[in-house]
C-alpha cells in the first residue's frame, strides 16, 4: 500500500513539475522507471477522483480540478481556465454578479474559477452539482454527441422529479428530456430558475468540435431587471471564449 501510494504521489510531483504541459502514459511510465501497465492503473485511479485529468479520451495527462479544493487555489495548469479566467471575470464585472466556468466530470458539473461580486447579497455555488441539476451542466449535457448523452442517460437515469419535473409533465419523460436538451442546444444557452430564489444562465464552450464546458452567472431572481441582458453578456463572453479556443486549436494543428 505504502509503494503504491509513493508512486502515485511521484506521478502527481512529476504533473506538478511539468505544469501547463500534457504528459502522456508512456512519458510519465519512462521518467519514473514505472511499468506501464501499473503507470496506467495509477492514473485511472487519480483520473476517477478528479487529482488528474485528460481534455480529451486518449490524450495525455495533467493535474486535475480537485486539487483546487485541496489547496484552494486556482488549477493553473487547466488550458481552458487560463484561456477563459479574463472573460469570467469581465463577465462578473459586467453584471456585478457571481460568474464561473464550469466542465463535467465524471456527471457532475464542476467549477474550475468564479468570481464573486462585492455586494451584501450574493450566490456562491457548490464547486460539484450533479449535472442534471444545474443550467451550468445542463448546457454541457444539450452539446454532448447523441451517442454520448444516450451512454449518459443509460449511466445516471432520468432526473428526479425535483430536479427536473417539467420532463415529467410529458407521458413520455426521456424523450422530452432529449426534446429540452436539443432545445437548449439550437438556442446556445440556458436559464433555470431553481425555484428557492435563485436564476442561473450558461452558455456553452467548444474546442475542436466538441463541447469543452460552460461559462455563466447565477444570481438573485429578484435581481433580474432585463433577462435579455444578462443573455447578451453570457452568450458574448462565451463567444470571446470560443474564439480564442478556436485559434487554440488552429495553432495546435
Amino acid at each position: 500500500m505504502i509503494q503504491v501510494l509513493d508512486r502515485a504521489i511521484r506521478v502527481l510531483v512529476l504533473l506538478g513539475e511539468n505544469s501547463g504541459k500534457i504528459l502522456s502514459l508512456s512519458e510519465i511510465a519512462d521518467t519514473l522507471s514505472l511499468d506501464r501497465g501499473t503507470t496506467s492503473r495509477i492514473l485511472k485511479s487519480l483520473a476517477e477522483r478528479g487529482f488528474v485529468q485528460q481534455e480529451a479520451p486518449r490524450s495525455g495527462y495533467q493535474l486535475g480540478y480537485r486539487l483546487y479544493h485541496i489547496t484552494g487555489h486556482l488549477v493553473e495548469n487547466s488550458e481552458l481556465t487560463k484561456i477563459a479566467r479574463k472573460d469570467v471575470e469581465a463577465l462578473g464585472a459586467a453584471l456585478n454578479e457571481t460568474a464561473l466556468l464550469a466542465i463535467a466530470r465524471n456527471d457532475m458539473r464542476v467549477v474550475l474559477y468564479n468570481t464573486v461580486p462585492e455586494r451584501s447579497l450574493v450566490v456562491r455555488t457548490k464547486m460539484e452539482m450533479p449535472i442534471f441539476s444545474v443550467c451550468a451542466g445542463r448546457v454541457i449535457l444539450a452539446n454532448y454527441t447523441p451517442a454520448h448523452l444516450e451512454k449518459c442517460i443509460i449511466r445516471l437515469g432520468l432526473p428526479d422529479r425535483d430536479v427536473w419535473p417539467e420532463i415529467y409533465q410529458s407521458a413520455h419523460p426521456r424523450q422530452e428530456l432529449v426534446n429540452t436538451l436539443t432545445a437548449i442546444k439550437r438556442r446556445g444557452y440556458d436559464v433555470l430558475d431553481d425555484g428557492h430564489g435563485i436564476t442561473g444562465f450558461a452558455a456553452p464552450l467548444f474546442m475542436d468540435g466538441h463541447v469543452k464546458g460552460s461559462i455563466g452567472t447565477y444570481l438573485p431572481t429578484e435581481r433580474i431587471k432585463d433577462e435579455k441582458t444578462i443573455i447578451d453578456a453570457v452568450m458574448y463572453y462565451a463567444g470571446e471564449i470560443n474564439q480564442k479556443l478556436k485559434t487554440v486549436s488552429t495553432l495546435n494543428k
